[in-house]
């Protein structure tokens, strides 16, 4: 699809609707599981006596849901944990605590945006002691406990 032809149909989509319907509808999307239809055309300017019957009413209209539809879909995808989400959240995270002076705790922050920006790079180093370093290091006691004993024998020889 054309970037054209996904821009008209998102303005259809839009334009489709009254501001309230809107209002209705970015309520809905924004908080999502944690409000109900009623409440929400509460908060778009239905009057109260009325907000439970424009709620159903609003939500079997086949306009208003399409437009649910895409701003849910919209809302997902700007939750979409890709770097630069990632890193837009981290910068957005570390200028609260720069705001608020607090410039000790925004470091972490912007370390993390180091490390997913590719300026900063940690090497971990993970060691599997298989069989035969295994022998190397037994041959290495044991020439060592051969030293020690040599040691200790000299010691003796040289305090009698």
């Amino acid at each position: 699809m054309s970037k054209e032809l996904e821009v008209k149909k998102k303005l259809d989509i839009i334009m489709d609707l009254t501001p309230m319907q809107k209002k209705f509808v970015d309520y809905l999307v924004t908080f999502q599981g944690r409000t109900t239809k009623t409440k929400a055309a509460l908060e778009a300017g239905y009057a109260e006596k009325y907000a439970t019957q424009q709620a159903h009413i609003l939500w079997n209209n086949p306009k208003v849901r399409r437009y649910y539809t895409f701003k849910e879909a919209e809302m997902n995808r700007s939750m979409v944990v890709t770097k630069e989400n990632y890193v837009r959240h981290q910068q957005i995270l570390s200028g609260m605590l720069v705001d608020q002076n607090k410039i000790k705790d925004a470091s972490v922050y912007e370390a993390h945006i180091g490390k997913a920006t590719g300026q900063f790079s940690e090497t971990n180093y993970n060691v599997n002691i298989n069989a035969s370093d295994l022998k190397e290091k037994e041959k290495e006691i044991k020439r060592l406990k051969e030293l020690n004993d040599t040691r200790i024998a000299d010691k003796k020889y040289l305090t009698e």
